[in-house]
């Protein structure tokens, strides 16, 4: 039993601060955030920064007989402490970083629930796109209780600070904030002026902004039609090519118009049966001669693997075709829920090559919304460009229809 709180003094550096056992019972519910306290008996050590994000080096622990007193708030000690990054220069900010960034949340998309493949529990999440005045928006990730009430707390687009976001590649860039403390609507900090006025000026507008985020930032999101190109735009644009050893996100509406499903041995590979770290069920194993199956990665046998889709396609829409690599996550939406074991057992216990092929007939010829990754990459010794399935939403005509009109209206 803990919980930890992050502290800053008048010096302007911050220190984390952890209690434990019976200190949690009786300091836990008489600390509130921005009230000022003193502190004292408390043990100090140096910090473990891969979990501490505070400027101090050292971090501090406290048991039940520390000493902790409410004191007047003699307005000398900041509330928060921010070192704002302008959210068009986070592409300059290396994944597993954390900043602090302020802007507008120009979107809220619906709370929605996902399993944890750490703990296994269900996690609510919430997605903010947020906008400022360098021309650029990002989305946010929020979590748990707050992300329930994102809707109500974050409506007609207020101004937000988020405190120590985690930056993510997915999707481009990516932020995650967790912690109640972390994001604060409408704080009192100078740059709310400067971000309300560009917001004023025709801001609002969206126009010319940068998307930092890809749709793919966030799988459950269905692309929007604002938000899409076309097939062609992958090579009049020159994506995967315009930032060295960095991909490029395009989200458009296709059919798929071929799949190549006759790979040697099925239109997958054996990978490892770990389900936990390092592999994942995720790398690829080899089967021995005693029929065991090795993996590299664990370095472990194991008396079975587990199958995973992994084949190319081509996808058209009125303007071009392109090739497409589709791998496990994004062929088992394709395919109606079906998983590369199941149709492995089919295919070698009776269903035979009419049923294999019927499965990848099934999906040809219909319509699909894609993001995809358009990257760079060396092949034989050849550098070239490498499209592959990001998410793919089937289409769904209802929502099609809401996001046409969305467009229209803002004409």
């Amino acid at each position: 039993q803990l919980f930890s709180i992050e502290m800053l003094d008048a010096s302007g550096i911050d220190i984390r601060a952890t209690f434990f056992r019976e200190a949690v019972d009786k300091f836990h519910p008489m600390l509130e955030c921005d009230k000022v306290y003193t502190f004292s008996g408390g043990r100090s050590k140096v910090a473990n920064q891969q979990y501490n994000t505070c400027k101090s080096e050292f971090e501090l622990t406290f048991d039940q007989n520390a000493e902790i007193h409410l004191q007047a708030d003699t307005n000398n000690i900041s509330h928060q402490l921010y070192e704002f990054v302008p959210i068009a220069g986070l592409e300059n900010v290396e994944p597993a970083e954390y900043v602090d960034i302020i802007g507008i949340v120009r979107n809220i998309s619906t709370p929605s629930t996902i399993v944890s493949k750490k703990s296994g529990k269900e996690l609510m999440k919430c997605e903010l796109t947020v906008v400022d005045d360098s021309g650029a928006e990002v989305i946010c990730t929020i979590w748990g209780e707050r992300a329930m009430n994102a809707p109500t707390e974050f409506q007609n687009t207020p101004i937000v600070a988020f405190r120590r976001a985690r930056v993510s590649d997915y999707g481009g860039r990516t932020l995650s904030a967790s912690g109640g403390n972390c994001v604060k609507v409408n704080p009192q900090v100078p740059e709310v002026d400067r971000i309300m006025d560009w917001w004023q000026q025709g801001g609002s507008s969206g126009e010319g902004v940068k998307k930092m985020t890809s749709s793919t930032g966030g799988m459950s999101r269905f692309p929007e039609f604002k938000d899409r190109k076309t097939i062609s735009a992958i090579k009049e644009e020159n994506l995967g090519c315009n930032i060295p050893d960095k991909p490029e996100y395009i989200s458009f509406k296709g059919s798929i118009t071929f799949i190549k499903s006759d790979r040697e041995g099925g239109a997958w590979y054996p990978a490892c049966s770990n389900a936990d770290e390092p592999c994942k069920n995720r790398y690829k194993v080899n089967q021995g001669t005693d029929g065991m199956w090795y993996c590299d990665k664990c370095n472990k046998s194991y008396n079975d693997c587990m199958y995973r889709f992994v084949f190319s396609a081509t996808i058209s829409d009125a303007t071009s075709t392109t090739w497409v690599s589709v791998f496990d996550d994004q062929a088992k939406v394709l395919l109606d829920g079906l998983t590369a074991d199941e149709l492995h057992t089919s295919y070698n216990e009776g269903g035979g090559q009419e049923v294999y092929e019927a499965v990848f007939n099934k999906p040809q010829f219909t319509d699909w919304v894609f993001t995809c990754k358009v990257k760079q990459e060396m092949v034989q010794d050849e550098m070239r460009i490498r499209t592959s399935i990001q998410s793919i939403h089937k289409m769904d005509y209802a929502k099609e229809g809401r996001s046409l009109l969305n467009s229209i209206l803002t004409f």
